[in-house]
């Protein structure tokens, strides 16, 4: 099979555990319009993206349509070498990065489909973490994809993380 050339060559994972909300992928999109792209993804022999399923879809919005396949058995890490970034936009990258993996949350109901197929997810979470996910998606919890804006805080149901205390929206 060629590698693909093209972002819409690729397959989105089906049992894609990660929610990219609006907000999340219009992060994305803004870090690739303002530093280029600079994170790989990681696909597999067919094509389907096993991470990086917001990166692409961000990459599409931000006018991004080339891919370049590097074939990797695991044994070695991969390196992006960006050149060209001014000391602001190496900073903004790196804040970047870090901000919009936070800003996805997990599909509680996808992970439980994963752990009643026998996936073992001990090496990702506590044992407390899936015990809530667990709970979360017996309780009928799916995400509602609804921005979270600061006016409405009255108005918004918040929920805390038993393991830092922070406080987000349900």
């Amino acid at each position: 099979m060629p590698d693909p050339t093209h972002i819409g060559d690729l397959k989105p994972d089906p049992a894609n555990a990660r929610i990219h909300t609006p907000r999340n992928i219009g992060m994305i999109t803004d870090s690739l319009r303002k530093v280029g792209a600079a994170r790989s993804i990681v696909i597999d022999e067919n094509d389907v993206i096993l991470a990086g399923n917001g990166v692409i879809d961000a990459a599409a919005e931000a006018g991004i349509e080339r891919v370049r396949v590097i074939e990797a058995d695991g044994n070695e890490i991969i390196a992006v070498r960006r050149t060209g970034l001014s000391d602001e936009q190496k900073i903004a990258l790196a804040l970047f990065d870090n901000r919009t993996a936070e800003l996805a949350s997990w599909d509680v109901q996808q992970i439980v489909a994963h752990l009643d197929a026998g996936v073992d997810m001990t090496a990702m979470f506590y044992d407390e973490e899936l015990n809530a996910i667990v709970e979360q998606a017996a309780n009928g919890m799916v995400p509602d994809f609804k921005e979270y804006d600061e006016s409405l805080a009255d108005d918004v149901e918040m929920a805390t993380c038993p393991r830092c205390g922070h406080s987000f929206p349900k």
